[in-house]
């Protein structure tokens, strides 16, 4: 998100493998595919799928932003479009707990935005650069997915999955008090998660419901303390298995709540906003994979629409290999 202050002045104006290590191989790709930033709004097509224990992979991503800003109610802002670029790396490993399968992921963005929007009565430009908050999650299938070496996932056939996942929001984007609208948030977030995912046959069905919990911002703009309400979590996907290991999925979330409040008076700012996107999915070689993403804003209460395509590089490695 770009961001716009008193810094300085305004400037007007599967297709089934052939063999079974390349069943475990292709799997393992469908895996890597995951996306950079972790948010509140995000598509998550296979975010509960099991790889071998001791799978590591590290991912390389890009993608752009444009459209309308959904901008806070405490500003004086009107009419905000944003046009954002963003590079994520992350790094993620499987392993094995109480004998059901985890998966743990760290990523990490940088972010270059240009914001416009009239501000105070005049039309305003500014381009902001710098570190997005960082991105923990961890995940278990608590069901249908046990911890699994390599040749016993080469035998495994899904069928329903049920995960759980934690995913933490850190503060340590860049962020200053003194000025409107910052990359970072100054505050600690936390999302827990439940998600189904049940194969029939090439196709994948995936339902995932969590609510984002939120820390105050004790450091707001005009030296105020920003607080909000829990927001709700809630997507969907339908996934196609397509030969030589390429996979196609289609994408929707809800999210709803998440009222804002400035030194205890709320804001008019309950979110109610829906998206769908399309995720394709394909591997270059053994250990190697991307993903390019889509997603555009269909229902809006508050702020505006927005698109957004990214493409994610993947490096898959196994402990031994």
């Amino acid at each position: 998100m770009s961001e716009l202050g008193t810094d300085s002045p305004l400037k007007k104006g599967p297709e089934r493998c052939p063999r079974r290590s390349g069943c475990a191989v292709c799997g393992i790709l469908l895996l890597a595919c995951l996306s950079g930033p972790v948010g509140a709004q995000e598509l998550q097509p296979r975010a509960y799928i099991p790889a071998p224990v001791g799978l590591n992979f590290v991912t390389f991503g890009y993608s752009m932003n444009a459209g309308g800003l959904l901008y806070d109610g405490a500003m004086p802002l009107q009419d905000g479009h944003l046009r954002a670029g963003a590079v994520s790396a992350g790094f993620g490993q499987s392993l094995g707990f109480l004998g059901r399968s985890v998966q743990i992921l760290a990523v990490l963005s940088y972010m270059k935005a240009d914001l416009s929007a009239a501000y105070a009565g005049a039309r305003a430009y500014r381009y902001r650069s710098g570190l997005n908050d960082a991105i923990f999650r961890f995940s278990m299938n608590i069901h249908g997915a046990p911890a699994m070496s390599r040749s016993e996932f080469a035998s495994y056939h899904q069928k329903t999955i049920v995960g759980a996942s934690v995913t933490v929001s850190t503060p340590t984007g860049q962020y200053d008090p003194n000025v409107a609208i910052n990359l970072g948030t100054n505050r600690w977030g936390v999302k827990p998660e439940i998600g189904v995912s049940r194969a029939v046959g090439k196709w994948t069905l995936e339902g995932a419901a969590g609510v984002w919990l939120y820390t105050s911002n004790q450091q707001f703009y005009g030296q105020s303390v920003r607080a909000q309400t829990a927001m709700g979590s809630s997507q969907a996907h339908i996934v196609r298995f397509l030969p030589h290991r390429t996979w196609v999925a289609f994408d929707s979330t809800y999210f709803n709540g998440g009222r804002a409040s400035v030194n205890g008076v709320n804001l008019p700012n309950y979110l109610g906003n829906s998206r769908l996107g399309a995720t394709f999915g394909f591997s270059l070689k053994p250990r190697h994979a991307i993903k390019i993403s889509y997603f555009g804003g269909v229902l809006t209460r508050y702020g505006s629409e927005a698109q957004s395509i990214g493409i994610t590089y993947t490096i898959i490695w196994q402990k031994g290999h």
